[in-house]
């Protein structure tokens, strides 16, 4: 491994406070010193006048678990400056799995076994949680019902082993199967085995829409009960009826924290979300998973399903609103279209609630969305917030040859589009925007040596312009990588060079330390 000095910049560590002119020697890996001049013979110089030296960008929420397996770059987010990645999020994860294949293993370590034993790389790291609907769907399946005692024991000792193995927390995905299914009772009794662990518990809402207050209620709710740091991830307000009430949805987390509940959130900077297409169809429909709602809308019970669809498009307005953006290959023609594109242009029907239930049928109910959902002034009063920034993206090629559908510009854009806006819009300071994807993340998560530019620490480290840095990726041009980053370095090694990817692939499962309480 090269020594390394970072020449000329304007260094802003990550803790909020004022940046200054410094040099960073990085040696086996680590920041070894920070001074104002740094001679070093036997080091690359990576020049930096002009540029911002802020600690490795962490993403606060994102999907990238096995994104190595088809692609090993992590380009949309490496180009964002990102070097790390929490990941396991919205309940699922790729452990633990009665039944191992398909992109499940047994274990946390049996997970690491594999990257190693198969000589997998990636490009950044990822510090990953338990999914709470996996590992239910480990012991009980997919069913609408309470667990039993004996459920609930295995599935606190399943979780209790990822947790000893170095896994961060434990998610939530309480709108989506079998996550919905469980109540605040087996919620509870999990989380507190995430407190004694001192994981975080960051939680998919069971809903963000007209009855987010009662959601966040829950979550508090678990909060108390278990002791444990609870998380509200991509907090918004994604129905038109409820829009205008950010301030009392945020009062309602500050009340939480006064009263003692530790709880925190992140976003993304965008006005649309990204899903399944099942997401708009009654709960019990799913019981079983995304087959069987095809299977019912086979059978008798479609026009319950398309009536609870209807709630959602019952117009040419509404249809407007959702785009199509993966048919997983079965239907390509509708990819980048609206559902009311697709009803009245493909299968000539003004009935969007029907149209939509044709794509779940003829996309097996795999079908991806992204729903424009929440208004711009709710988002950015949420961005002028204390809040962490996270994609909710996937770690992607940057070749479009590479990458399926049409995925939503939050995986190649979030944190870039936030220091656009912050920038544009003055919603923080630049050494606040910084904070806010570097030390804010790492001491939620509980990373102790990244998010800080302090000598001893480990040397993820972003270049970039500050005055550049923004996106590229659209919603319909999606593959598109950032600008304004100049080098991006992940566990010491250069990975970003002048703005372009190296061949390193030095990224790491990071493993929690802990002291169990």
């Amino acid at each position: 491994m090269e020594n390394v000095v970072i020449r000329g910049g304007r260094i802003i560590d990550g803790s909020g406070s004022r940046g200054y002119q410094a040099d960073i020697y990085i040696k086996n890996g680590m920041i070894a010193d920070i001074s104002e001049h740094i001679d070093a013979e036997d080091s690359r110089i990576l020049e930096a006048s002009g540029c911002v030296v802020a600690p490795g960008f962490i993403d606060s929420h994102a999907h990238s678990d096995t994104s190595f397996l088809s692609d090993d770059s992590c380009a949309s987010k490496l180009s964002q400056g990102i070097t790390t990645e929490i990941t396991g999020q919205c309940g699922s994860s790729p452990f633990p799995a009665k039944a191992t294949g398909d992109g499940k293993w047994e274990s946390y370590n049996a997970f690491l076994r594999c990257f190693d034993a198969n000589h997998h790389k990636m490009a950044v790291n990822q510090a990953i949680l338990v999914g709470h609907g996996t590992l239910r769907a480990a012991v009980m399946g997919y069913e609408d019902r309470k667990p039993s005692l004996a459920e609930l024991s295995q599935m606190k000792a399943l979780l209790e082993r990822e947790l000893s193995m170095g896994a961060w927390g434990m998610s939530l995905g309480l709108e989506y199967s079998p996550g919905f299914f469980a109540g605040a009772d087996e919620l509870s009794e999990l989380s507190e085995i995430v407190r004694r662990y001192d994981g975080l518990v960051p939680c998919h809402m069971r809903n963000e829409g007209l009855k987010i207050d009662d959601a966040i209620d829950e979550l508090v709710g678990i909060g108390q009960r278990s002791g444990a740091r609870v998380h509200i991830s991509h907090l918004k307000i994604d129905h038109f009826r409820a829009h205008g009430r950010v301030a009392q949805v945020w009062e309602r987390i500050e009340r939480a924290k006064r009263s003692g509940v530790r709880i925190s959130a992140d976003l993304y900077p965008f006005t649309a979300s990204c899903t399944d297409l099942t997401i708009r169809c009654p709960k019990w429909s799913q019981e079983g998973g995304s087959k069987n709602v095809v299977k019912h809308l086979k059978g008798q019970r479609r026009e319950e399903i398309v009536s609870h669809i209807r709630g959602h498009y019952f117009n040419r307005e509404r249809a407007e609103t959702c785009l199509i953006n993966d048919d997983a290959g079965l239907w390509p023609e509708i990819v980048g279209k609206t559902l009311r594109e697709i009803a009245e242009d493909l299968l000539n029907t003004t009935d969007y609630a029907e149209a939509a239930a044709e794509i779940l049928i003829r996309t097996g109910g795999q079908a991806g969305g992204i729903f424009f959902v929440m208004d711009e002034g709710d988002m950015l009063y949420f961005l002028s917030q204390d809040v962490g920034i996270g994609s909710d993206g996937w770690a992607l090629s940057g070749d479009p040859k590479r990458v399926k559908g049409k995925p939503h510009p939050r995986s190649y854009a979030a944190i870039t589009e936030f220091f656009r806006l912050a920038r544009e819009r003055k919603i923080c300071s630049l050494e606040a925007a910084v904070h806010r994807v570097t030390m804010k993340p790492a001491e939620m998560i509980g990373l102790t040596d990244r998010g800080l530019i302090r000598t001893g620490n480990a040397a993820d480290i972003t270049v970039f312009d500050p005055n550049t840095i923004a996106p590229e990726s659209t919603y319909l041009e999606p593959v598109r990588l950032s600008k304004g980053i100049r080098h991006v370095l992940v566990n010491g090694e250069v990975a970003l060079y002048e703005g372009v990817q190296t061949d390193v692939r030095s990224g790491r499962f990071l493993k929690k330390s802990f002291c169990r309480s």
